[in-house]
């Protein structure tokens, strides 16, 4: 693409706004006229206004990709969508699974499994139940008794302090 040409004519400032204005055609009647008397007799503003009337329109020229970006663009797509089509097709082999001929199957195969995991499972969870009670019974007495155990651990902790003061007398 070529490069425009560096801008070498400079307007007024006082008038530079006014100049793209009066370009885009959006000056009042008034600032209209005191413009253009401004322009007949400021050269600056003139070849300002006329460069304005080159390079203005080059911003909004459109850019249009060549063909090649199209075929790109084109081929990339197809292959996404075809990647999107082949996941859904994969989650609708999963769900006819469940379709209304092989639902009753999967049913009947729920109900088995369902029944049998009731009948064998049920002494693996009653013997589980009694090593339960069997430990509950075994703790109830002592917790029954809580205050007498306690009452023996200071008994001991006193043994050991009569001890610990019989050897201190021995050494001195």
């Amino acid at each position: 693409m070529a490069q425009p040409k560096q801008s070498t004519a400079s307007a007024c400032k006082s008038f530079e706004e006014d100049l793209v204005l009066f370009h885009y055609g959006d000056l009042d009647d008034a600032a209209r006229g005191a413009l253009e008397k401004h322009i007949a007799g400021c050269t600056s503003c003139a070849d300002y206004l006329e460069e304005l009337a080159t390079l203005l329109p080059l911003t909004v020229k459109a850019d249009e990709p060549p063909q090649e970006f199209w075929s790109n663009y084109n081929r990339e797509l197809r292959h996404k969508l075809d990647i999107a089509l082949e996941r859904k097709h994969g989650w609708r082999r999963f769900a006819a699974l469940f379709q209304f001929p092989l639902l009753p199957t999967f049913a009947t195969a729920a109900v088995i499994t369902l029944a049998l995991g009731l009948t064998l499972g049920r002494g693996i969870w009653t013997s589980r139940n009694n090593v339960q009670d069997d430990e509950l019974a075994e703790a109830l007495p002592v917790a029954e008794n809580l205050d007498f155990f306690r009452t023996m651990d200071v008994l001991d902790d006193l043994d050991l302090l009569e001890a610990m003061g019989t050897q201190g007398n021995d050494a001195s």
